[in-house]
């Protein structure tokens, strides 16, 4: 069962989304004449805000991941931690006024439509994990739209340009034809509970000849339970270190022992198993250029940002930083 979480960006777009979930909204403490909060701004894009109580709420909660607990807190690594932050806030900035530009938007039904995808794939524990990784929905919420915005927002002003042809397809696979080669994969499913003594009951009535399938359904509390368990196609170290052993080492058709992972108490099975082979281009084809496709996105991407980036006039206030950490 893996962690709750939604589409994320790949590895070259995480500044933008630095953090995902965030906490509770401090106000600052100064006031104007009239006598209502007045919000500190630490940098200005392109003339609109960033509120130094919006970067600190950031920094608070990244500082747990950055500066584990009893970890010391070096000035060189909280300047590090807080320009690291600034800059993403800036560049989600850019890239929000780009998407308005564009005239994008995400619709409450598109939002809607993902969320319900989302709580399917967890069932009913989707509102538990979110309130054990202490996460309001309200703002979960609104980081998903966001998320979803940036990435209509790349499709449309990016990867619709993209283009790959026959011929580059054929070109990579003649320079690696490695990339083709298939690894060995098992067909299997699953069986996940909390406890140990679950997990025996459920070995039980397997044991007494019950349908893998029809324990599964009512046992197991991965989000796979309501196929059956079934996993799909597995390959090579895409489980955890117990289960994929195991997976790769039972026989086609048979049930393991009790397995135990960071996840809780697995019985798994495996009901077929594919060798590693090559794949000749045809077969191939495709992928090959959804490779070269992905590549050329990436390129494009970091282009198409830093000549966002070039054109923002960006205005940072330090000082308004230091100034509140002498307080």
């Amino acid at each position: 069962m893996q962690p709750l979480k939604y589409k994320t960006m790949t590895a070259y777009r995480q500044p933008l989304l630095f953090l995902v979930f965030v906490g509770v909204v401090c106000l600052c403490a100064a006031c104007n004449r009239e006598g209502f909060p007045e919000r500190a701004v630490i940098a200005t894009v392109n003339g609109e805000k960033i509120y130094l109580d919006e970067f600190e709420k950031r920094l608070t909660v990244q500082k747990k991941t950055f500066f584990p607990q009893g970890a010391p807190e070096s000035p060189d690594k909280r300047e590090l931690l807080e320009e690291e932050i600034l800059e993403s806030m800036i560049t989600e900035k850019i890239v929000l006024q780009r998407a308005r530009t564009l005239r994008l938007s995400v619709s409450n039904t598109e939002l809607e439509r993902k969320l319900l995808e989302l709580s399917k794939d967890y069932g009913e524990n989707f509102f538990d994990l979110l309130a054990a990784q202490n996460v309001r929905y309200e703002e979960w919420r609104e980081e998903l739209r966001k998320e979803m915005l940036f990435d209509k927002l790349v499709d449309a002003d990016v990867n619709a340009s993209i283009r790959v042809s026959e011929d580059e397809a054929r070109d990579a696979y003649e320079e690696n034809p490695a990339f083709c080669k298939t690894e060995a994969r098992v067909r299997a499913a699953q069986i996940v509970v909390r406890d140990p003594d679950r997990a025996k009951e459920v070995q039980a009535r397997l044991t007494k000849g019950e349908a893998f399938e029809q324990v599964a359904t009512e046992m197991s509390i991965g989000p796979e339970a309501a196929q059956g368990g079934d996993l799909g196609l597995v390959a090579r170290r895409t489980m955890p270190d117990p289960l994929d052993r195991i997976l790769f080492t039972l026989p086609a058709g048979k049930i393991s022992p009790i397995v135990r992972s960071d996840y809780g108490y697995h019985i798994v099975k495996v009901t077929e198993k594919l060798p590693g082979r090559m794949r000749d281009f045809p077969e191939c084809r495709n992928d090959l250029m959804a490779d070269i496709r992905a590549r050329k996105e990436d390129a494009a991407f970091n282009v198409w940002l830093n000549d966002l980036k070039v054109r923002a006039v960006v205005k940072k206030d330090r000082q308004v930083l230091r100034a509140k950490e002498r307080n």
